[in-house]
């Protein structure tokens, strides 16, 4: 008995996962550490951290505008149907809060601890 794969077997080739999917794994990773680090704070200070709404809100906001760019290269190839000017505005959009969310969020966490 050998180990050697039988040649009448055919393997799949690699296929990587669609953009749209690694664009939101992407976002559960930075939510998963987000969160880790929210749980390591109130575990190490007995308290919870307040006025993080922005850093929370701009993973969400990041992904949707990925999203919004990915579809709209989609709709210019002819993969996705849509109107390529209001998806475009929208991931502008969305790229635009995702931004302003960031600043405020990091704001708030300087104010907070006194920064």
């Amino acid at each position: 008995m050998s180990n050697e794969p039988n040649e009448q077997e055919e393997q799949t080739p690699y296929v990587p996962a669609p953009v749209s999917r690694r664009i939101w794994a992407w976002m559960a990773i930075v939510y998963a550490v987000i969160i880790m680090g929210l749980l390591t704070y109130w575990i190490a200070t007995g308290g919870l951290i307040e006025g993080i709404t922005g850093i929370m809100l701009f993973p969400l906001l990041g992904a949707m505008s990925a999203q919004g760019f990915n579809n709209l290269r989609l709709c210019r190839r002819g993969e996705h149907s849509g109107n390529a000017a209001l998806i475009g505005v929208t991931a502008v959009i969305m790229a635009l809060l995702s931004a302003v969310s960031l600043v405020w969020g990091v704001l708030e966490l300087a104010a907070r601890f006194g920064g």
